[in-house]
């Protein structure tokens, strides 16, 4: 009699913790803070939550999972809806085009490589709801969260390699 846990049952609980790391990084972008002008510039934590997964464990991250994790984003921080699942994706299809080579890298390689991404990020959510309100958004709230992204990389880096430790 075979007592270890079946193969489905393990590759569905390592499915969801790249899903549950991601939404606890959306909540802890959603929360009210009391530091100044900290709410404008709220790193984007879940581009770097799905940049991670999507690296290192893309098997574990379906396109639909990115899909809705943005959406859930875009409607608790009031942003246009579908320009997370829109960006996110386009991040994730970009590193799955990109096949096995950001792994045969080291960390700074890919944190150059995240940094370019950023960038393209920010501009682009920044003309899209621009483009979406009708009206230039201020830049430098944009400018600053792209700072504040590539600032936290490092380290939301380093406790998700924690949690990737359980994924087999």
């Amino acid at each position: 009699m075979n007592i270890s846990p079946n193969k489905e049952a393990s590759i569905g609980f390592n499915a969801v913790i790249p899903f549950l790391t991601i939404l606890m990084l959306i909540f802890l972008m959603v929360l009210p803070y009391n530091i100044p002008l900290i709410s404008d510039i709220m790193p984007l934590l879940t581009l770097i939550g799905v940049y991670y997964w999507s690296v290192f464990k893309p098997e574990y991250l379906p396109i639909w999972v990115v899909f809705i994790l943005g959406g859930l984003q875009d409607i608790l921080m009031g942003s246009p809806l579908g320009l997370m699942p829109l960006l996110l994706i386009v991040v994730q299809q970009f590193i799955f085009f990109q096949g096995r080579q950001f792994l045969e890298r080291d960390f700074i390689f890919n944190w150059f490589v995240f940094v370019m991404l950023v960038i393209g990020f920010g501009i682009m959510s920044w003309g899209i709801s621009s483009l979406y309100f009708r009206a230039l958004l201020d830049y430098w709230d944009v400018l600053g969260q792209i700072l504040m992204t590539i600032a936290f990389y490092p380290v939301i880096t380093w406790l998700l390699g924690l949690t990737r430790k359980f994924v087999k």
